[in-house]
């Protein structure tokens, strides 16, 4: 068995975008919790917190702080930008994963002031 590492859940700090916009939003990654032991068939579940998602293939007007969509990358691939806060991310190898969920702004472009979720888990 692959014992995972510790992973942070946190709102980061300044991006490399200046003139960007910022959010009050929070994001968690819930499920799987860090450090766990899963099965191949992981379900992810996340919170959003101080904004409303919108869907990704919406990209036009006005950028608002309380409205985005998510980028999410597993193992650093993107992977998925889902319109919900759960999604299946299917049967995965045996070893250490990372699932990283970023709030992006409606264009797809990262606020100034980074929303990310990241937890470390381990498939058996």
């Amino acid at each position: 068995m692959v014992a995972a590492t510790a992973a942070a859940v946190l709102t980061c700090c300044s991006s490399n975008a200046p003139g960007r916009p910022t959010t009050d939003a929070t994001i968690e990654i819930v499920a799987p919790a860090p450090n766990a032991v899963v099965g191949p068939h992981v379900q992810l579940a996340m919170q959003l917190v101080g904004a409303r998602l919108v869907s990704p293939a919406l990209t036009g007007g006005a950028i608002n702080g309380n409205e985005g969509h998510i980028h999410l990358l597993l193992d650093g691939q993107l992977i998925a930008m889902p319109y919900r806060l759960d999604i299946d991310l299917g049967n995965l190898t045996r070893g250490t994963h990372t699932v990283e969920a970023e709030f992006v702004a409606s264009d797809h472009l990262p606020f100034a002031n980074r929303p990310v979720a990241a937890v470390t888990f381990a498939v058996r």
